[in-house]
This record gives C-alpha cells, structure tokens and sequence, in this order.
C-alpha cells in the first residue's frame, strides 16, 4: 500500500512539474515575440494555444497581441472586448498583459490620457503584485502616456519605481526599457547630454541580454542625438564599434546601423565612405527579401552618387528605387523619389522630364493626402467606437445596480407580508394596501431614475458630438491655412516663364498643346500648392536654410521677366565655433515659409521686375527682408488674403516682428526681425 501511494505521488510531482515546464515556456515565448514586435510569431502562438485546446483564454490574448503589432488596431479592440468579457478577473497574469496592450493601442492612437488609465487598471489588479516584470511593464508604459501628457516630473516617478521593482528582481530587460524610456524625457526637455547617458545604458543592458529590438531602438535614438547636435565623429565611433564588436544584431539592426553609418559620413561630405557602408546595407536588405529597405538604401546611394558628381548613375539608381516603390505601391518612398527626380532632370536642363516626373508626384500627393485623411478617419471611428463600449459598461452597471436594488425591495416587501399574514388577518389586509401603494411608488421613482439616466446619457453624447465637430472645424481652419501656403511660389514662376514664352512666339500661342499646357498650369496653381511643405521641409533638413532658399531664387528667376536677387549672411554652417552652429530645424522652416509667402504674393500681386531677399544672421539676430519694385498697396487699408497673416502668425510663433512698408507705385518692402537663441 505504501508503496503504491509513493509511486502515484510521483506521478502526479512529474505531471505538475511537466505543466509547469509548459506554461513557462509558453509565457517566455509570449514575452519574446511581442517584445521583438514579431506578429507573425503572436498569431502562430495563438493557433497552437487554441488547436491543442490547452488555453483558449491566452490564446485570444496572444491574437490581441499580434493584431496591435501588425497595426490592425480596430481588430485589436475587438479582441480586446472580447478579452474583458471572456477572461475572468483572477487570472490576474492575463488581465494585466490585455490593460498594456490597451494602452500600447491608445497611445500608438494619440489618447494618452485613456491610455494612462487602462495601464493604472492593470496595476491595480488584485494579485498584480506577485507578479513584478508585468508590473515594472506597465510601470514603463503608464510612464510613456505621461510623457505624451507632457507630464515629465510624473512619467519619471513611475519609472523611478519601476527601477527599483527592477533592481530587486534583477529583471535586466526592465531596466533597459526604464533607461530607454527616462532618456525620451530628457530628449523632449532638449538636455541632450543626460539623454545620451541614458540611451547608452539602454544600448549596453540590450546588447548583454541580448534585446535586439531594445538595441535597435537605443542605436537609433543615439545616433538621432549625435547627429543632431554635430557630432558626427562620435556617430561614426558608435556605429562603427557596433558593427565590429558584437554578434547580438540580427541582419534588420545590421542595415540600420550601416544607414546611420552612411549618413553620418555623407553629412561630411565623405560620400565614397558613405557609399561603401550603404552597398553593405543593401546586400543585407537583399539578402533577407526587405524591398522597402532596398529602395530606402538605393536613394542614399543616389544622393551619395550625386554629391560626388556621378549624376547619370545617380539618376539611374534613383529610377530603380521609384520601380520598386511602384511595384510594392510605397507612395510615401515614392513621394521623394519623384521629387530628386524632378530636380535633378531639371538641372541637368531635361525640362520635359522634369515636368513629367512633377504630374507624377502631384498624383501621389493627392493619394497620400487620401490616405493620410483615411487612417485618422479610420482612428476616429477606433476611438470613438472604445468611448461608446466605456459608456456602454457604465450602463450596464447602472442597470444592474438598479435591478440588484429593486429585488432587494421585493425580496423585503414578500418578507413583510408573510410575516403579517401569520401574525394578523387584518393586519395583513393593511399591509397589503401599504405595500400596493408602495410598489406604486417605487414604479414612479424607477420612472423618473430613467428619466435621469437618459438625459444624461443624452449630454454625455451631445458633449462627445460637439468635441468631434469642433475638431473637425479646427482640421478644416489648418487645412485652409497649409493649403494657402503651399506651391503658389513655385507654380507662379512657371506660369511667368509661360508667360515669357508668349511674348517670344507668338504663334505658338495658338497652339492646342502650348493652350492645354498652359490651362493645367493654371488649375496646377490651385490644386498643388502643398507640394512645398514637406519637400521644404526635407531640403532644409538635409541641405539648410541657405541652399533652400537658393533653390526657391533659381525657381522663379526669369531673364528679362523677373530679375530675383538673393543676398545670405551667417548661415554658413561652422564646426569650428560655437556661433557657427546651424539655426534649429523648426526656426529655419519658418523662416523659409514666411520667405515663401512674401515670394508669392510678389508673383501673384505685384507686377515686379525686380525682387530681393536678404537674410541676415547676427549674433542674437536675424534679419530677413524683401523688397519688390513692384506697384505696391496702401498698408492702411484692410488686407483681403491670408497672405501677411500667415507672415505674422509665423513671426509671432518666433517671437519676431513684422514691418511692412509699402506705397501705390513705388513697391513693397517687409522685414521680419527675429531673437536667436545661441
């Protein structure tokens, strides 16, 4: 008999320690696929879980998973629900990872303030403390939707207990994720130094327990600092010493670092350098199929091979990356590509392209612009549809307090009148009236309950109808605005040289090709002025303010039509000193902007022969000023454009004045002083 319970006993020890086994490695299995943001391995996960029938409830969690790192968050809040409906509320583990992804979904959505209440429902799940990597996970993204708050001092706070939680546990990946997360804030306060220190804690905890994705992550926000400040020796010192002392990176973190690499020695004007590492990336990308990589890697090339002179195969490669964009149908990679295109055949004189290739990006602006409008649509209706399921879980619980209330009444009032049935007759009989006359009553308060819970539902939806209006009133009036900004400079100088051309041949004047040509130039100047928003922005970026403003000059300078003069002093970028540093990026595209504006307005209202531009850097200062001889305006009347407006708004943004001095025939001269903070 002993003997048959020992060996039963140690069956059933094998069997538990067995199970245990299991649901480890299925947990670490879940841990290390939504940490590496690999989808494909959540979803493969959640068919094991649901085809063997050992955990449908995690299995649905690990389908929620994987439908937010594939970015499909409508089914992601789908599953969600069904998470909260199916899963019960004291399988604590679960509930927690559904509260982080809920937040992961929300932030990733804009509305960090619910994202920051689904992570504190996780903490506050009963038994969340026995189970401290999950609570240090939700620590650090409860962190991140205070920093999408603005709410740095508190964002540090959690993080600061979420180390200590880490520490105790030695959980390692914990601190990477803290480091990682205290050096965003310190980014968005500008204290690039403390961010740097941290971001290089993050990278070297990622690299010994080998978090690849916590790596890459680190790398790119790195080599972001050292390229913003300058400093791209040291860019090139930490990628370089990446790429041949470790064997952690994966062949995706390899690429990225080699891009980084590159940049970094082409921002010096080192192109073949730069070349060399950007080839090695493309084998890479080539290697493991990755198309978009590939055409990413092949436009650096181009720009590298430009810089060098190497035009013809510049373009050549330039023209395979638009192919493999239009067969992958990437329209943002697409975008850019035409634009470099566009200029570069137009330097090389080849108008004809040049134009080709600028109907080309007018056409995928326009698809982008529709997409762009369809996913915040599409995010609308995720967020509204999460609102309306909250709203509907208050109701429910309302409706369930009142029924729980109501039988509590009848339960009391059945108690009574069996009590005084056995006591009294008559009694009874009066009772009987009382508790008639009662229920009555109650049937009157439960009336007017639902009377006020209705009307307060119906506020509450009035109010969330009124916020989606006033939002929408609020895109409408910045769409107005950028719509007035955009390419009416540019296009006004093309339809000039037309202009030119007519006074030149006259017969072609009545030419079907040259009418036709010169009728899409016009509906051009309405239809695309957003071209030079983003292009703008990617020029100065890349180039500076200086050569931006060139290639405005070069634009609407005609011979003999428009003669533009353009006069540039202390933008010259300097390593060598601290004045020389390069203006921040958001002063520059203002700068350019207002530029942009007064530019048009010359073309459109003038009637100039002769434009200049003078943009003057000083030590605290800087100085722009265009001036027309064109037939100017009376500056006490009220202006009818958005023209100065948009001057003034931006100027005021700066923190710069605006001086406009203008008289009826005798030109128009603006300048804008602006304070530069050195």
């Amino acid at each position: 008999m002993t003997n048959s319970f020992r060996i039963l006993a140690l069956i059933s020890l094998t069997i538990v320690t067995q199970c245990q086994a299991q649901d480890a490695n299925t947990k670490y299995r879940f841990n290390s696929a939504f940490a590496q943001d690999d989808d494909s391995g959540l979803l493969h996960l959640a068919n094991d879980l649901w085809s063997k029938g050992t955990d449908p409830n995690f299995a649905l969690v690990c389908a929620a998973a994987a439908a937010f790192r594939a970015n499909e968050l409508a089914r992601c809040s789908s599953l969600l629900d069904s998470c909260d409906v199916v899963i019960p509320v004291d399988q604590t583990w679960l509930r927690s990872i559904i509260e982080r992804i809920r937040c992961l979904q929300l932030s990733s959505l804009g509305a960090h303030e619910r994202a920051a209440r689904a992570a504190k429902q996780g903490l506050d799940l009963q038994g969340i403390q026995d189970l401290p990597e999950e609570r240090t996970a939700l620590l650090v993204v409860l962190a991140e939707a205070e920093i999408g708050q603005g709410h740095l001092d508190i964002a540090l706070g959690h993080l600061q207990e979420a180390e200590r939680l880490s520490i105790s546990i030695d959980f390692k990946r914990g601190l990477g994720l803290v480091a990682a997360a205290r050096g965003a804030i310190h980014y968005h306060r500008e204290n690039y130094d403390s961010a740097w220190k941290e971001y290089s804690n993050a990278l070297n905890i990622a690299v010994t327990g080998d978090f690849s994705r916590l790596a890459s992550a680190a790398i790119s926000n790195l080599g972001s600092i050292a390229i913003m400040t300058e400093r791209y020796d040291l860019a090139v010192h930490l990628f370089d010493s990446l790429l041949v002392g470790s064997h952690l990176l994966d062949a995706g973190s390899k690429a990225h670092a080699l891009n980084h690499l590159a940049f970094a020695y082409a921002a010096q004007g080192e192109h073949q350098r730069a070349l060399k590492y950007l080839r090695a990336s493309l084998e890479l990308k080539s290697t493991s199929g990755e198309e978009i990589g590939r055409a990413e890697v092949l436009q650096n090339i181009a720009y590298s091979l430009w810089g060098i002179g190497r035009e013809e195969p510049a373009l050549d490669t330039m023209r395979l990356a638009l192919r493999i964009t239009q067969d992958l149908q990437a329209e943002e990679l697409q975008y850019g590509i035409l634009w470099d295109l566009m200029l570069w055949h137009k330097q090389r004189g080849r108008s004809d392209s040049a134009l080709n290739y600028l109907i080309t990006w007018a056409d995928v602006s326009e698809s982008l612009q529709l997409e762009k409008h369809g996913k915040e649509v599409a995010n609308a209706e995720v967020l509204f549809e999460t609102e309306r399921k909250e709203r509907h879980i208050v109701e429910q619980d309302q409706a369930l307090l009142l029924t729980n209330a109501e039988s509590q009444k009848k339960s009391l009032q059945r108690n009574i009148l069996i009590g005084s049935t056995l006591l009294l007759t008559l009694i009874a009989l009066l009772l009987f009236r009382t508790i008639r006359t009662r229920k009555r009553l109650a049937g009157k308060e439960k009336e007017l309950h639902d009377e006020q819970v209705d009307q307060l539902l119906s506020q509450q939806e009035i109010k969330s109808i009124n916020a989606m209006l006033e939002g929408q009133e609020n895109e409408r009036d910045r769409m107005a605005k950028d719509l007035h900004d955009r390419l009416g400079s540019m296009l006004g100088g093309i339809k000039a040289n037309m202009a030119a051309l007519e006074d030149r041949v006259e017969q072609v004047q009545k030419d079907q090709q040259f009418v036709k040509v010169n009728r899409l130039l016009d509906q051009a100047v309405g239809e695309l002025r957003q071209i030079s928003h983003d292009m703008a922005a990617a020029t100065l970026s890349r180039f500076g303010l200086e050569k931006a403003l060139k290639d405005l000059r070069d634009t609407i300078h005609i011979n003999g039509r428009l003669s533009v003069e353009l006069n540039v002093f202390g933008l010259e970028q300097s390593t060598g000193s601290e004045s020389g540093k390069r203006l921040d990026r958001s002063v520059e595209l203002a700068v350019y902007r207002m530029v942009q504006e007064l530019v048009s307005n010359v073309l459109k209202h003038a009637q100039a022969r002769e434009l200049s531009i003078a943009v003057t850097r000083s030590p605290g200062r800087l100085s722009v000023v265009v001036s027309d001889d064109g037939k100017g305006f009376d500056t006490s009347l009220p202006a009818e454009g958005m023209g100065l407006s948009n001057v003034r708004s931006r100027a005021s943004a700066l923190g710069a004045t605006v001086q406009v001095d203008s008289t009826p025939g005798k030109g128009t001269t603006v300048s804008v002083e602006c304070p530069v903070v050195e």
